[in-house]
């Protein structure tokens, strides 16, 4: 396999600097990018950031408050939930404005709406007790 041209090497990484800055984050709620940086990047790129800090909130506010981690998760995965209704907006609009075959598509915008539903659910069983 042949080496890429520098060039390209430049493109891809002035590209990639634009991700998970405010005007990104404009273009994937409207529905600018494409469905699949929409869906993998929107639904779990803030993971890799979210995840690792949710959980050493809750060592901290283990230590701190045991048996208290219900509300935290809760509101959390309530958050992530509306997060996922945000980017599935989102992806419904880039989905619409995409030519070319939509089964993926779809299958991608039926799990966003699954993933949202479960994540409110179980926010708001956590918070209710």
């Amino acid at each position: 396999m042949q080496d890429m041209p520098q060039s390209e090497l430049d493109a891809i990484q002035a590209e990639r600097a634009k991700f998970f800055t405010p005007r990104w984050f404009g273009d994937l709620f409207a529905g600018r990018l494409s469905p699949g940086d929409t869906f993998w990047v929107g639904n779990y790129g803030p993971a890799m950031v979210v995840v690792p800090a949710l959980v050493l909130i809750a060592l901290f506010t283990a230590m701190a408050s045991p048996g208290h981690l219900g509300p935290l998760f809760g509101g959390t995965a309530i958050l992530a939930g509306l997060y996922r209704i945000a980017v599935l907006i989102g992806l419904f609009r880039s989905v619409a404005r995409t030519p070319g075959p939509k089964g993926w598509r779809i299958f991608g915008l039926l799990w966003t709406v699954f993933e949202a539903a479960i994540l409110i659910w179980l926010g708001l069983r956590l918070i209710g007790g």
